[in-house]
């Protein structure tokens, strides 16, 4: 006797265990047509039932010939199933189901791609797009059980936390963002939030990013830049040069004086024992970028930035939507990974996260950077670093930045406006995942 079949008989038997199970039972479970059909008529018939009332339902469907009468219901009472077995038999229909639909997407996939390259399509990206949403979508049965931990078990995961923090007062839960003040306020970057950094054109948020990374890596953590706005020759310049200190357009014209060669070629041996991985995401697109950072094994990971991301839209699907979707999946994957996600926004002209706000309900921290203004025009030195959400810490902080713009680097300033020593030289606590 299949599982299949002991499953049904167990749902005939038993109305107390069905109705308990009723969240993961559905007709999709049962491959037999004619076991379907008592599995409906079961659902028919309310709370209670038996051998009568099944079968006067099915009766009324007309579909007591094709279970075979009245001797295919009876055929269910009498076997007699070992109940301690039937968490056992559901999970193997369940397992068999999900296979059978997974079968069943992929026959169709492969039957729409052939059509596809027979007659052509007009959005071979759409086509894919909703293709692959139908696949993930065949292993998803209702009712599905969830991973859980008791209030004990729960209590002592909490508590082992508190003593490892007690043990070590003052230092930062999270790796040091590289900037004291930010720490302070943030905690650190911790494992499986999502940073959005915001701003305008040339706000500065890549540079924000990218020293936040820095601060990150300097710490021994393997970090990984995905940077959708410039070569990776580029990106590695800019840390070249917030690393040394030597002026960006020396390196860049090849004019630097003999101190600056020196400082470069310190910290060219520096950054090259880093662990720090420069992705090259030419042709990829957002779900090549996303199962990229859930293959790798990376502490910090920065995306710069989620409007730049190559998103397929479903159809029916606007960009906002799809942009929300994948500022979800990124959380969604700091979260499943541990990993720290940072990525940049840009803001729209009446200074809200462009395309879609729903980007900062899915983040745990937004930190929006701009301009200051000093005597009605943007001090090009300056920024505000503004907390705008800060789960588990307090928002609605301002930070003031000095900007050194020729080197790719920030630093905070004091409250008499006086630029804070170089953060490498006074780095705070670190703390390594």
């Amino acid at each position: 006797m299949n599982s299949e079949h002991t499953l049904l008989s167990i749902i005939a038997q038993d109305p107390e265990w069905t109705r308990k199970h009723a969240s993961q039972l559905s007709p999709v479970l049962f491959a037999t047509e004619s076991n379907r059909y008592i599995f409906e008529a079961v659902t028919e018939c309310g709370n209670e039932w038996d051998m009568t009332s099944i079968t006067n339902a099915l009766r009324r469907r007309g579909k007591l010939d094709d279970v075979g009468g009245p001797s295919g219901v009876s055929a269910l009472f009498d076997d007699f199933p070992v109940m301690s077995m039937a968490a056992h038999h559901l999970a193997t229909v369940r397992d068999a189901t999900t296979l059978r639909r997974a079968l069943q997407c992929h026959q169709a996939a492969s039957e729409r791609l052939n059509l596809a390259l027979t007659v052509g399509t007009n959005d071979a990206a759409a086509l894919l797009a909703e293709i692959r949403e139908e696949l993930d979508s065949a292993g998803k049965l209702p009712g599905k059980r969830l991973d859980r931990l008791s209030s004990a078990q729960a209590m002592e995961m909490a508590l082992d936390t508190i003593e490892a923090r007690a043990a070590r007062p003052g230092e930062i839960p999270g790796l040091t963002t590289g900037f004291a003040l930010l720490d302070s306020f943030t905690y650190g970057l911790q494992a499986g939030h999502l940073w959005v950094i915001a701003g305008g054109p040339s706000d500065g948020k890549s540079t924000v990013m990218q020293n936040i990374l820095e601060g990150a890596v300097n710490t021994g953590a393997k970090c990984a830049v995905y940077q959708l706005e410039m070569p990776i020759e580029e990106q590695a310049l800019r840390f070249l040069s917030s690393d040394s200190g030597v002026n960006s357009g020396s390196l860049l014209t090849g004019t630097m004086t003999h101190e600056e060669q020196q400082a470069l070629a310190a910290s060219f041996k520096r950054l090259q024992k880093l662990g720090m991985d420069y992705v090259n995401v030419d042709g990829a697109n957002a779900d090549d970028i996303l199962a990229d950072i859930e293959q790798g094994d990376y502490l910090v990971v920065m995306v710069d930035y989620l409007q730049l991301l190559d998103v397929t839209t479903a159809k029916g699907e606007s960009r906002e939507q799809a942009v929300s979707n994948v500022a979800r999946k990124l959380k969604n994957l700091a979260k499943r990974k541990a990993v720290t996600i940072l990525t940049g926004s840009q803001l729209n002209d009446d200074g809200q996260l462009r395309e879609s706000r729903a980007i900062g309900q899915h983040a745990d921290k937004v930190l929006y950077v701009s301009k200051v203004e000093a005597n009605g025009e943007a001090d090009e030195t300056r920024r505000s670093l503004d907390i705008k959400k800060n789960r588990g810490g307090p928002r609605g902080k301002r930070i003031q930045l000095r900007f050194a713009g020729a080197s790719y680097r920030f630093r905070e300033m004091d409250d008499d406006n006086h630029t804070e020593p170089d953060w490498i030289e006074t780095m705070p606590t670190r703390r390594k995942r």
